[in-house]
């Protein structure tokens, strides 16, 4: 009975290991993605924004109108951001959304241009609706560290949806309509990749940019009083209708939902989960199965030694030479 129960806890054991394995090995797929065709075009607008799509499975950014921009072309502090509606599908339920993506960033530090940059990038809400770390709150960051290898976290986006634990605003009253926080201001800060006892990142002191809704008083290498993001140009699926997302929708409301195909790197997948079964062969083998075949195998050689002495047994008596009798 413990034999079976010890088996069924590995068979779930393994079960368990290889939805992780497999998450791994499709992120090393899409790492392989990223690599081949984002890495080095993240300053073009369009491969950034298909990449997006493709690798974080977006159903659509709008194209126009935008939520908003703000471009900075020279000075020692150049960037460009924008916001973009967006929407995406989790399990059978559409959800609203916007991002804010960071590209073109060029600072100079001491007269000398500053490689790879980590940018920071801060949104503050009406509403304590960001669930971080466990706890809701109106603020919420995002790193983005080009030296690192890609992972949904690391980006240079943004991104926030009309859903729980985001922008929806509680309410214990169920037949009430549904209400969201809205972005108060939105802040970038940069690092030249130093880091403290805690292996965090230095920030600089002073924040790269600060677009807020009212005049932002403290220091910052660039401001924009005039931020702001209309809420009538992101939510959307209301305007799609039962049928949801249409060709006529995409076209009406300049909607991009183009991705690239993934096909060509799958090898990255073939190759992690061949070598996995080969591991999960070995293992299963010397756990279950070596001793019983090393028993066999030693029963066998036993039995062909048996074998062999009942075939060719030990002489103890031997007849008297005939020919000898004769002479006598």
């Amino acid at each position: 009975m413990m034999k079976w129960i010890g088996r069924s806890i590995y068979a779930l054991a393994i079960v368990f290991i290889s939805v992780i394995v497999y998450r791994y090995a499709y992120t090393a797929k899409l790492q392989e993605y990223y690599d081949a065709e984002i890495r080095d075009y993240i300053d073009d607008d369009e491969t950034l924004l298909k990449g997006l799509n493709t690798l974080l499975t977006i159903d659509y950014y709008r194209e126009s109108p935008i939520l908003y921009q703000y471009t900075s072309e020279s000075g020692d502090y150049q960037f460009n951001l924008t916001a973009y509606a967006i929407g995406i599908t989790y399990g059978d339920v559409s959800y609203d959304g916007m991002m804010f993506v960071v590209n073109n960033i060029a600072i100079i530090e001491d007269g000398e241009l500053l490689v790879d940059p980590v940018l920071k990038i801060t949104v503050t809400l009406s509403d304590n609706t960001l669930l971080v770390e466990e706890e809701f709150s109106t603020i919420g960051s995002v790193y983005y560290d080009p030296l690192l290898p890609f992972s949904i976290y690391n980006v240079p986006a943004l991104f926030l949806f009309d859903a729980e634990n985001y922008l929806l605003i509680p309410n214990e009253d169920e037949d009430a309509p549904e209400t969201y926080a809205t972005v108060e201001n939105i802040t970038l800060e940069y690092s030249n990749g130093e880091a403290n006892d805690d292996d965090q990142y230095i920030f600089n002191e002073v924040p790269l940019f600060v677009g807020s809704k009212v005049e932002y008083r403290d220091a910052a290498f660039l401001k924009d009083s005039t931020f702001n993001i209309d809420q009538d140009l992101y939510q959307l699926q209301d305007d799609f209708g039962t049928d949801g997302l249409t060709e006529d929708d995409l076209s009406t409301y300049n909607l991009i939902n183009e991705q690239d195909d993934l096909t060509p790197y799958n090898g990255a997948i073939w190759r992690i989960m061949v070598l996995y079964v080969l591991l999960i062969v070995v293992i299963t083998y010397f756990l279950f199965f070596h001793k019983m075949v090393m028993g066999r195998i030693q029963y066998k050689k036993r039995l062909a030694s048996k074998q062999a002495d009942v075939k060719n047994p030990e002489v103890i008596f031997k007849d008297e030479d005939i020919d000898t009798k004769d002479e006598k």
